[in-house]
């Protein structure tokens, strides 16, 4: 690789890291590559996580965000759930408080009561337990093949883009 490349990357990810301690508040948790449990009982404001999972069976007041980890919920989340790059399960009937983001990876949940708002899944599936179907539209999932073939269309069109522009600028 290049190093305008490696270092382009190495932004992202300070960027990323940056953007995901910030969120992190007084009574909350972030940690990187060290898994989070919120015990039954105990309670947390917000929890983040970097290459790591989340296990609640208490209680969070605020958001979870999961980056290249997993999350099960068996307690309560009140805020909203993101996960980049892992798995979400929701096994419980009180569940999610707000929305769900899980972005390449899969969401399996208890009941329609167990995701009190949205749910999106890009690049994965999204799936109650024991397969009934659930009774709201709003739930929605982008399979694999969907969301691949939308990053190759995008790749397309930004090199397209880059090529032409390369082309256009004088030499």
């Amino acid at each position: 690789m290049s190093s305008r490349v490696l270092r382009s990357l190495g932004i992202v990810f300070l960027f990323l890291v940056t953007v995901v301690t910030a969120r992190a508040q007084g009574g909350s948790r972030t940690y990187f590559n060290q898994d989070i449990f919120v015990a039954q009982g105990q309670q947390v404001h917000n929890a983040v996580c970097l290459f790591c999972s989340v296990q609640v069976e208490g209680e969070v007041t605020g958001n979870v965000t999961v980056l290249f980890g997993s999350l099960n919920i068996t307690g309560r989340v009140d805020g909203r759930a993101t996960i980049v790059g892992g798995n979400a399960v929701i096994d419980s009937v009180e569940g999610l408080g707000g929305n769900a983001l899980i972005v390449g990876g899969n969401a399996v949940y208890e009941a329609d009561e167990s995701i009190s708002g949205n749910a999106w899944v890009i690049g994965g599936h999204l799936s109650p337990m024991g397969g009934h179907r659930p009774h709201t539209a709003r739930r929605f999932f982008f399979s694999p093949l969907v969301s691949t073939a939308a990053a190759v269309v995008a790749f397309v069109l930004l090199s397209t883009i880059l090529v032409l522009r390369r082309r256009s600028q004088p030499a």
